[in-house]
């Protein structure tokens, strides 16, 4: 009998532990609706009315150029979204609409990023071309997975061959390695996203996305060369 109450004990105690530690790290929650990602996206998302964005042809909006970004909370990860600067995706005259769980996101331009704070979880990134504000294309689409205080990188890539006949066409998620060498080369054209439900220094609940703005372009911060190169010629020696 002594036995028992001495199990019943540890038991209780342990109980109370781990009681303690999931009320000190609570799973964070997402202003985001869920989305079954076991089915493809239906007909709702395919024929769809909604803002369109123009693309790098029409804006060409310039930015800072990349640098990192803590999360705002520190069981949060960070999703960078990019698109390179490329001849095709300057030419471009409507930018395709881009969706995280059926909430619309700014469209990515030529040479362009922003980034998404999320919990950590599962979700579907969409992506789908407007004829004037109807959808009508079948969304690509790219469902991930993000673990607490990881940062992870998105590409927006139509020139991609290998890709176009993938469900996910031209959304890839990239290596690390990759991502950081091919996002630092673009700007920061518009605001970014926060989806965490909490504020952790506040604690105050958000029912909606925090809108983060991007800071405004200063060509005093950018490097830029006045006069061309010249490569020097040994003649005048």
């Amino acid at each position: 009998m002594r036995s028992f109450y001495l199990i019943l004990c540890s038991s209780l105690f342990l109980f109370g532990c781990h009681k303690q530690a999931v009320l000190e790290h609570p799973e964070l929650s997402s202003t985001l609706h869920s989305v079954d990602t076991s089915q493809a996206p239906g007909i709702v998302e395919q024929y769809r009315f909604g803002m369109t964005s123009v693309g790098g042809w029409v804006n060409q909006k310039l930015g800072q150029r990349y640098h990192p970004v803590q999360a705002q909370h520190n069981q949060a990860a960070v999703v960078y979204l990019y698109r390179p600067d490329s001849r095709w995706n300057r030419q471009e005259i409507v930018a395709s609409s881009l969706f995280i769980n059926k909430y619309r996101i700014p469209s990515l331009l030529n040479n362009h990023y922003y980034w998404l704070e999320l919990p950590a979880g599962t979700y579907r990134l969409s992506s789908s071309r407007p004829l004037g504000i109807q959808h009508f294309q079948k969304p690509k689409y790219l469902d991930f997975t993000v673990e607490a205080g990881t940062s992870y990188y998105v590409k927006y890539d139509e020139e991609n061959l290998s890709t176009r006949k993938e469900v996910s066409g031209p959304l890839i998620l990239m290596p690390n390695s990759i991502g950081q060498n091919e996002i630092a080369f673009t700007q920061l054209k518009s605001a970014s996203y926060n989806f965490v439900a909490q504020d952790q220094q506040t604690g105050e609940l958000r029912h909606k996305a925090q809108k983060i703005k991007a800071a405004k372009y200063d060509t005093q911060s950018d490097v830029q060369l006045t006069q061309p190169f010249k490569i020097w010629d040994i003649r005048t020696w």
